[in-house]
């Protein structure tokens, strides 16, 4: 007898779109292609790295066309999904009109400004940061009086790896980093004392399944993550049911279909505070295309097209080591001495002119444990520029 085709799911071989064409969506369209899935990927960047490996690159040059690329996505494509926080949520709007857009709008909308995420967070009584809104530099004395100093200022929407945001340290610093932000909206909040950075995975599909993936614990450099190892230490493992709590809390409030990543500080004191939200796949979530079995990429694919969430499942210690365009300060890296190594994979996402700061790839090492998967993933970086 022949068995029933879930209406709600969209079959391999359809077509799905993402918007944006950085490396996220490049890496969800290898995820997507593998499955037997044509994807559409909106990016006015002609030789962005998802529109090198897509089956159709809307490239639009001006508004109008714009309009008219999306639409058409929209009605070409079973379902859309994101790879870039900062997509006009009116793009995410008028393409809902035409087909499943997961996430949606709404929860875009919220993730895209500080200040809404931060009282969403507040209103299901989720930790996070002390903070309030700032619109001129007497607002932030104000705030950096009732907080202390340090404090952190971050435009309320649109940065990320460092950008529009500062630490800073004192009043008579705050006036010169005010001028740099450029805003006339800004949170500041509250600096903690904290013994880790972890974010982790959470996916929900329409029927209601949520999976989440372990803890990942994040190291950063000038504010760009730069190397995230799983399992992460004993210590910190006795945050993963509070940390799975509060991802299955935010993605069931906000009804959210797809895969998103929360990002979290452990506090000195013992708290695990919410640090951002990111309505996508996330840059520390890449040492799962070889350490799990169900990537974080194809996840997204799954929760997009509403097919079974499997429990992710770690099959090796694992560490990421980002590649950023520093590594080219000496000419060519030496691949070479990364690929003679059985247990390194190299992804690098086809972008044409590095910059120091600018993400080109990533490494990922396994090892026996997470330490040892650190210490050959930084090995192997520091030897492609010798």
């Amino acid at each position: 007898m022949r068995q029933e085709r879930n209406s709600s799911v969209v079959y391999p071989s359809s077509w799905i779109g993402v918007l944006g064409g950085g490396q996220l969506g490049r890496m969800f369209v290898h995820a997507a292609q593998r499955m037997g899935y044509h994807v559409q990927v909106f990016d006015p960047e002609p030789n962005c790295p998802a529109g090198q490996a897509a089956d159709l690159h809307l490239c639009p040059g001006d508004p109008s066309q714009a309009q008219n690329d999306l639409i058409r996505m929209a009605n070409e494509c079973a379902a859309i999904t994101l790879e870039f926080e900062n997509v006009d949520v009116d793009y995410v709007s008028q393409a809902a009109k035409h087909t499943c857009t997961r996430p949606s709008a709404q929860f875009l909308a919220v993730c895209q400004d500080r200040i809404l995420e931060k009282k969403s967070m507040r209103d299901l009584l989720i930790p996070t940061t002390s903070f309030v809104h700032c619109s001129d530099a007497r607002e932030a004395q104000d705030a950096g009086m009732q907080f202390g100093w340090p404090l952190v200022l971050k435009t309320t929407r649109s940065g990320y790896d460092g950008k529009g945001q500062f630490i800073v340290r004192s009043a008579e610093e705050l006036q010169l980093r005010w001028s740099q932000l450029n805003s006339n909206s800004v949170i500041a909040e509250q600096w903690v004392e904290y013994i880790a950075e972890v974010s982790m995975l959470v996916a929900r599909n329409a029927n209601e399944e949520v999976v989440t993936y372990p803890l990942f614990e994040n190291s950063h450099h000038n504010h760009i993550l730069d190397i995230t190892r799983c399992p992460v230490s004993e210590e910190l493992q006795t945050f993963e049911n509070q940390a799975q709590n509060i991802c299955k809390t935010i993605v069931k409030s906000f009804d959210v279909q797809g895969l998103i990543c929360v990002e979290f500080f452990i506090t000195r004191d013992g708290r695990l505070l919410v640090n951002e939200i990111a309505p996508r796949p996330h840059n520390s979530g890449h040492l799962t295309i070889e350490a799990f079995e169900c990537s974080q990429f194809e996840m997204q694919v799954r929760s997009l097209c509403n097919l079974p969430l499997p429990t992710p499942e770690q099959l090796k210690p694992a560490a990421m080591a980002n590649l950023l365009g520093d590594v080219w300060t000496k000419g060519i890296p030496k691949w070479e001495n990364v690929l003679c190594h059985p247990h390194a994979h190299l992804h690098l996402y086809g972008k044409q002119q590095p910059r120091p700061g600018r993400k080109m790839g990533h490494l990922t090492c396994l090892a026996d444990t997470a330490q040892e998967a650190v210490d050959l993933a930084v090995q192997l970086r520091e030897r492609l520029a010798q």
